[in-house]
């Protein structure tokens, strides 16, 4: 739980920069989707369609983007190793896009998808968890 606290920041993030990407595709999704028939609505009705299908998004995948931005400082900013910092913000931003990805936009879940995400957090566990045993081993040492 220490190395949750100690790393909140880069999952913070990587949160945001999920989320950019997932309001970045949506305006393409929910065109394809066809939610709203413009073939029989009037014409002041077609620009609040664009409005809320294209502009909304995009400011959104904006916001979220500035947001990952400010995180992904402050977690540079707390941590000793700037590696530690962008593996943990990518590999954040990997798992919930894949997640987003399989349950909003019923993206294909292959075996090679789920080999990668499974190698993914088992590097995340033991870069989290790597911290902890050799402080340990410090502690034991003194």
């Amino acid at each position: 739980m220490e190395s949750l606290a100690k790393y909140r920041y880069s999952l913070v993030a990587g949160s945001f920069a999920a989320a950019g990407s997932f309001f970045g595709k949506l305006p393409s999704h929910l065109s394809a989707q066809k939610l709203l028939n413009t073939s029989q609505i009037n014409e002041d009705f077609s620009y609040l369609e664009i409005a809320l299908l294209q502009l909304l998004p995009l400011v959104l995948m904006v916001t979220c983007n500035v947001c990952n931005l400010r995180f992904f400082l402050k977690a540079l900013q707390m941590t000793e190793q700037t590696l530690t910092c962008v593996v943990l913000t990518a590999a954040s931003n990997y798992v919930l896009s894949f997640v987003l990805g399989a349950l909003v936009y019923r993206e294909p879940l292959t075996v090679l998808s789920g080999i990668g995400i499974t190698l993914i957090l088992a590097g995340l566990w033991f870069l989290c968890d790597g911290g902890t045993v050799e402080s340990e081993k410090q502690d034991k040492m003194e």
